[in-house]
């Protein structure tokens, strides 16, 4: 059965090397994939639910190990290189009516980071202030990695990283210390 679901969600990627996931019908996938379409709704609802169900697998179920202020740089990387490695597919997302959910994905994951930095730089942070902070950086890293894939990936990986980390390691730090004083 998950044999089955993986190969729906590999003819689906293979598919959008070269078509936004919009012009891509259920019949299309199921003939690719050499299933019914039966069998397709047997696994999934509909073709935006064999995309979110890539993403999930094959990108954010394998980044919670790296939700700390020691390895989050590692959890970026490894957004980066699924990037890199699935440049098409990733950009057939963003030109379709899809771009939202490939923004909620990389923000779910970037706000889950951000706030596990600042429950270790102060865990006694107040959670408003904590989801403020993961909201905001959350954001911006997801606003950089699209500019990041919409420019071809003009910039290298560690060119980015590095400006990424440059902008936020000690500014979150600061932003935790300063607004932690204020409300003591």
């Amino acid at each position: 059965m998950e044999d089955t679901k993986q190969k729906l969600a590999t003819s689906l990627k293979e598919l959008m090397q070269s078509e936004a996931v919009d012009h891509i019908t259920v019949n299309q996938l199921t003939d690719y994939a050499k299933v019914s379409r039966n069998t397709f709704y047997y696994h999934f609802v509909d073709i935006h639910e064999t995309l979110t169900w890539i993403y999930d697998h094959e990108v954010i179920a394998q980044l919670d190990d790296y939700q700390n202020q020691r390895d989050w740089g590692d959890g970026l990387l490894k957004v980066l290189n699924y990037i890199e490695d699935n440049k098409e597919f990733c950009l057939n997302t963003f030109r379709s009516v899809n771009r939202d959910l490939l923004n909620r994905f990389l923000y779910g994951h970037l706000f889950n980071m951000v706030v596990r930095v600042v429950d270790e730089i102060n865990p006694n942070c107040s959670d408003e202030l904590r989801d403020e902070i993961g909201n905001f950086y959350g954001w911006a890293i997801v606003m950089q990695i699209v500019q990041w894939l919409t420019t071809s990936l003009s910039e290298s990986k560690e060119e980015f990283l590095a400006r990424i980390y440059k902008m936020l390691h000690t500014t979150i730090i600061h932003v935790v210390q300063k607004n932690t004083d204020l409300d003591n």
